[in-house]
């Protein structure tokens, strides 16, 4: 008993935490260390089975209940979280975390377990000692972690001593350089030195590590394969108490991608991504540097814009894929025709800027831009296709244009536009004077734009008639200018200024617009009058024309669409014949009529006429207006009515101004005309009136007749040259004018009535007595308008006044025999049939 009482004591004063159960499982020994380190009080414990409470929150056996107990076996099931467990004999060693309910923490114990036995082997009793292994284990956690972190970390890491030499290193860095764990540990970071960094580089930073204890950068390395990388790099300095280096830690990362990324967004920043050449962001780069180069070194500079001729017929023909290709072509062609330190640049569609350095003269700058020009318009293959193209250049030099970057590049552009106007496939010098020109245009397009959305502009409407049966058959529909100041503006003041615009487009469709409400107006006050409209070729040869036109005549349902007629020029429509029949035919089979306007002009031949597929023709009135005496310009009119014949389309002649004109016309299978000499063009409501009191000529009606034919075309030639004679010397002597071609004039006359006269006229009008009569009048003309000539030359001017008002008597007297002697021939002719 007292060596139980003194084995109790002991335990009592052990430094180690224990506890002893009896082999009743009560608690017989708790001694002062186990109070401190649970929290539980021996008086609290003793004598009870309640010990777990010390370590558990729920009830649950000990490692001593179990020893007790001989439920070994059950250990597994109960501790199967232990981080230790060892089992020898009864003996029972654990390592686990406990709650500790009653200090409010938990702690990593380290537990022993283990029975007494008495003299016959019985277990009375089990002593469990515990040991606080807290702080330990979490020392070890936290070096596990570091290891877990060292070892699985994204970044490069590098353990060396103070002499620099690699201690250790992690999975990272073995994947990034290449070198195993093996072959870097003992050696220095020189081993992946690249050379790219001199010895400077490498100074600074070891001034800076031994100065503040780290390093930051980004620094380029060599990989094991020799493949060179970019990384980001931090090397801290570790120190012991004493401030002694013990290590340092490199950690790094390879920066590889977002070099190659910051490298595809500094192309996508700063190049075009269609062709790879350098976009308006670094031309103006480069261009600034070569402005400042240029003035160094006393150099020249040059600024060429650059646009491609009729790119878009490109575009429209064989699709935008094909056009990217042909860009794509395009620049790199300029690309291989300049020198190196030169620069192309694409800012956008089919614009591109040349930038061209240290020129020495304006002679090197000719060959340069000679050779750029030549390599463009060779032809480009794209799969079966082969294109030409050109290219219209504008060049501006500094310093002789000694301005900022962005007036240069403007004033190339401006060049570039004269370049277009005079004819394209060149190259313009800046010209300070034609800037302006084309500032005061853009100026005046902004003014007609402004004035369509004023709705300053009107309709006028110039009759078309049939000269032969006296009826109004259409209308031609003109625009007019109605200017707030200038008064009314014709046309030709302002649409030569919006021919290759878009603006062109917006003013025809009000046009169109306009016309088809006057022609639903008309049909409903019981005049259904065709309306002829004039559609520019940039409007026609819009890739959406036909679309547009039907959507347009869509929103005049009520007007007729056969009502309505496109002239179009013939010039334009051969541009491309093929695109051009393909809108006629779908416009025409809406029911819109076309006419080929200033038929003649352009290089007709029967293979363009018959592939073109317009109802009429109309002649041109440079024609009309000298057919009376240019012979070249009449035979011109008979060949064009008589292609018009063969081909079975209408015909109409425009500028018709006399009646001699009308009758010409006529006589060759004309009837249908218009000119001044038949109506102006006037405002729509001035139309019903002016067609109530339309009448034809009186020379016209009696030359209906369709017995009369081209025979008697002499009869109005003649007719023509004397009252044309007449006039001209009249005039001249009511204007105090001299009469330098008086005498030519008369001369013509005179032959051509002669030949006629006793040729033809005696043939066909010798038996009528107005025959005779007339060559008398003739001749009486002829001495008087000679006699006038001379003393008009001579400066007399006494009764020469009275001698000029005889002459248009006798003018006047041959006129009315002129018209007997055809009435007279029309007679003979209905008497013989």
């Amino acid at each position: 008993m007292d060596g139980q009482i003194f084995a109790a004591e002991l335990l009592e004063q052990l430094v180690v935490p224990t506890f002893v159960l009896d082999a009743t499982g009560r608690v017989i020994v708790w001694n002062r260390a186990c109070e401190n380190l649970t929290g539980m009080p021996a008086s609290r414990v003793l004598g009870s089975q309640d010990h777990w409470r010390a370590f558990y929150p729920e009830c649950r056996p000990c490692l001593a209940d179990l020893v007790l107990h001989n439920r070994l076996d059950e250990i597994d099931h109960f501790y199967t979280e232990y981080d230790q467990l060892l089992r020898t004999g009864c003996e029972i060693h654990a390592e686990n975390w406990c709650v500790m309910p009653l200090q409010g923490t938990e702690r990593y114990l380290a537990i022993d377990a283990g029975p007494v036995r008495d003299s016959s082997g019985r277990i009375i009793a089990v002593v469990e000692t515990l040991r606080d292994r807290t702080s330990h284990k979490l020392a070890e956690l936290r070096l596990r972690q570091m290891a877990s972190v060292f070892e699985h970390s994204q970044e490069g890491i590098m353990i060396t001593d103070p002499a620099t030499r690699i201690l250790d290193v992690n999975a990272s860095f073995v994947r990034v350089t290449g070198y195993s764990r093996e072959e870097a540990l003992g050696r220095t970071p020189t081993l992946l030195k690249s050379g790219l960094q001199d010895a400077a580089f490498y100074r600074a930073l070891w001034r800076d590590l031994n100065e503040t204890g780290r390093w930051h950068g980004e620094i380029w390395n060599r990989k094991k394969s020799g493949e060179l990388y970019p990384e980001i790099l931090h090397i801290n300095a570790v120190q012991d108490p004493s401030g002694r280096v013990t290590h340092y830690i490199g950690m790094f990362i390879d920066i590889t991608d977002l070099k190659n990324s910051q490298s595809r967004l500094e192309n996508l920043a700063h190049y075009d991504v269609l062709t790879g050449l350098p976009n308006r962001l670094l031309l103006g780069y480069r261009l600034r540097q070569a402005l400042d180069d240029a003035q160094r070194h006393e150099r020249l500079a040059a600024v060429c814009f650059l646009d491609l001729d009729n790119f878009k017929l490109v575009n429209d023909h064989y699709g935008h894929e094909t056009g990217d290709r042909l860009l794509i072509d395009i620049g790199r062609r300029l690309r291989d025709t300049l020198r190196s330190n030169d620069t192309v640049a694409r800012l956008g569609g089919d614009e591109f800027v040349i930038l061209l350095n240290d020129l020495r003269n304006q002679e090197e700058l000719d060959n340069v831009l000679v050779r750029l020009l030549d390599g463009v318009a060779h032809p480009v293959r794209i799969d079966a296709l082969q294109i030409v193209i050109t290219v219209s250049v504008g060049v501006t030099i500094y310093p002789l244009d000694d301005h900022d970057p962005d007036t240069l590049l403007r004033h190339a552009d401006q060049a570039m536009y004269q370049a277009k106007q005079m004819g394209r496939n060149r190259y313009q010098l800046f010209d300070p004077e034609a800037a302006n020109a084309m500032q005061s245009r853009h100026r005046e397009l902004e003014r007609i734009r402004q004035a369509l959305q004023h709705g300053e502009f009107q309709l006028y409407y110039q009759p078309k008639v049939d000269m032969r049966l006296g009826q109004v058959v259409g209308m031609e529909a003109l625009i007019r200018w109605r200017h707030p100041e200038r008064g009314l503006v014709p046309p030709l003041q302002f649409l030569p200024l919006i021919e290759a615009s878009p603006l062109i487009v917006e003013v025809g469709e009000w046009v169109l617009h306009e016309a088809l409400g006057q022609i639903r107006q008309w049909c409903a006050e019981g005049r259904p009058l065709t309306i002829s409209v004039n559609i520019a070729a940039h409007h026609f040869q819009q890739r959406d024309f036909v679309l547009r036109l039907q959507t347009i005549l869509a929103e005049h349902p009520e007007a007729t669409p056969r009502l309505l007629e496109l002239e179009i020029l013939e010039s334009a429509a051969l541009e491309d014949i093929q695109s051009v029949r393909g809108i006629m035919t779908a416009c025409q089979a809406m029911g819109v009529r076309f006419a080929l306007d200033d038929f003649g002009t352009g290089y007709s031949s029967l293979s363009y006429l018959k592939q073109l597929p317009a109802e009429t023709l109309k002649i041109d009135q440079s024609f009309v207006r000298n057919m009376l005496e240019d012979s070249e310009d009449l035979a011109i009119i008979e060949g064009v009515i008589g292609l018009a014949k063969v081909f079975r389309k209408e015909v109409i002649a425009e500028g018709v101004e006399t009646p001699e004109q009308g009758l010409l016309l006529m006589r060759f299978g004309c009837d249908h005309a218009q000119g001044y000499g038949i109506g102006r063009p006037m405002p729509a409501e001035q139309i019903p009136a002016w067609m109530d009191e339309f009448a034809t000529n009186w020379q016209w009606n009696l030359w209906t007749d369709q017995h009369l034919n081209a025979l008697d075309v002499p009869l109005l030639l003649i007719q023509y040259d004397h009252i044309k004679w007449v006039r001209h010397i009249v005039h001249a002597v009511e204007a105090g004018e001299r009469l330098p071609h008086a005498e030519s004039l008369a001369d013509s006359t005179c032959r051509r009535f002669d030949t006629w006269y006793s040729g033809e006229g005696r043939t066909h009008y010798g038996q009528l007595p107005a025959y005779t009569e007339l060559g008398d009048l003739h001749h009486e003309i002829r001495r008087l308008g000679h006699r006038i000539i001379e003393r008009h030359g001579r400066g007399e001017t006494e009764g020469l006044r009275a001698e000029c008002d005889a002459l248009f008597a006798l003018k006047t007297r041959l006129l009315q025999q002129l018209m007997l002697l055809q009435q007279g021939r029309a007679d003979q002719t209905a008497g013989e049939t």
